[in-house]
């Protein structure tokens, strides 16, 4: 049994009994990290599990060093999380021991980032990384038990997609040349993500069933021969008219390479970049784009970026009656919940609600006075 005891200087020192009887003790400024400590510590015993206690001395800064060294991602996911351990992680926890930091610290390290106002997809990043490598120290038994435990994070409030009219689609191809025109049909009724759309090869078009196949991806360190997860890996119908645009694109080109690349005198070049192809290419025609309402009012198109086909492409399936289950394998969505952001669209979305209210047209409440009258008029 763990004992807990309060030393005059302020900190709480722990002590547990070896399976050889020998007292080990540590001292903590609090005492969850004491607490937390002791019940580690038997539970490696039980284990039969032996830990050098002056492991979790090492500082976070040198474990941090180690850990990083040993992780294998993808390179654009490196650098991002390279950019969170510099400005969010390491100027805190640096000069930090592993084995003096508690639950209680993280949770005031998040908050600290929240007061800052830093982004809640930028804290939770953050927060990811540092449970990683917590729970890495624990693995290679520097500390007892992770502190990454229980942590209240701020909600990710997640925006309704943004998706296109067919005419404000339509008034954004027009603005588009030749090749780009393609390329945007095919995203607005495959739904690639862009990286699959400039990094779609001939190959992978099965002209004969009219489906083409996403295998390959185009990033920032070139073309990946898998896809961003496993669910990404899939097999998309193509419409007849969409076929038929790409089967003009490609007439006189390698029909194996990559279908979309920078043309230089009327010949394919170099792979797709996402920030020059958005500069040069869609930013010109999304602006200059405008479409006419259903009264006959000119409109500007809204401004919205090229992942936008994809949620335009999702939001019309949804809108003539396609399944939020069908439209997630199109998409290739890992998680439900993420299709999910388009139920709201589906023609039935609030045929029950409005069922019911018809249901209880008699009980229905109204306006006093004049509006009273008026509503019994209708």
């Amino acid at each position: 049994m763990a004992y807990l005891r309060k030393l005059p200087s302020g900190k709480w020192q722990a002590t547990v009994r070896t399976p050889a009887g020998d007292r080990d003790t540590e001292t903590f400024t609090l005492k969850d990290q004491a607490r937390d400590w002791a019940a580690g510590r038997e539970a490696q015993f039980r284990r039969g599990v032996h830990r050098d206690p002056r492991a979790g001395k090492i500082k976070f800064r040198e474990w941090h060093d180690r850990w990083w060294d040993a992780r294998i991602a993808e390179p654009h996911t490196l650098r991002g999380d390279a950019s969170a351990m510099r400005n969010h992680v390491m100027p805190y926890w640096a000069d930090w021991e592993m084995r003096t930091i508690g639950r209680l610290d993280v949770q005031t390290w998040v908050r600290k980032l929240m007061l800052e106002k830093k982004g809640s997809s930028a804290i939770r990043r953050s927060y990811n990384l540092l449970h990683s490598l917590m729970q890495a120290a624990v693995d290679e038994d520097l500390i007892p038990v992770t502190p990454c435990r229980r942590i209240d994070l701020p909600p990710v409030v997640v925006k309704p997609p943004e998706w296109f009219t067919l005419n404000q689609a339509q008034a954004i191809l027009d603005g588009l040349s030749r090749p780009w025109q393609t390329m945007a049909l095919l995203g607005f009724y495959t739904g690639l993500r862009w990286g699959e759309l400039s990094g779609l090869h001939g190959k992978r078009i099965d002209w004969r069933r009219s489906r083409l196949f996403v295998v390959e991806v185009n990033t920032k360190s070139g073309i990946k021969e898998y896809p961003k997860t496993a669910k990404s890996r899939r097999e998309v119908p193509l419409p007849d008219h969409v076929l038929d645009a790409l089967a003009r694109h490609m007439h006189g080109r390698d029909r194996d390479g990559v279908v979309f690349t920078t043309v230089t005198k009327g010949r394919a070049g170099r792979l797709l970049d996402d920030g020059n192809w958005r500069r040069q290419t869609w930013w010109p025609a999304v602006r200059a784009a405008c479409y006419l309402e259903a009264g006959g009012r000119r409109r500007a198109v809204p401004e919205y970026p090229p992942h936008s086909m994809r949620h335009t492409c999702a939001s019309w399936l949804v809108q003539k009656g396609v399944s939020l289950y069908e439209v997630q394998h199109l998409l290739g969505h890992e998680s439900y919940q993420t299709t999910q952001r388009y139920a709201h669209l589906a023609p039935d979305a609030h045929e029950a609600v409005l069922g019911a209210w018809t249901r209880l047209e008699s009980q229905l409440i109204v306006p006093t006075g004049a509006s009273r009258a008026l509503a019994g008029a209708q």
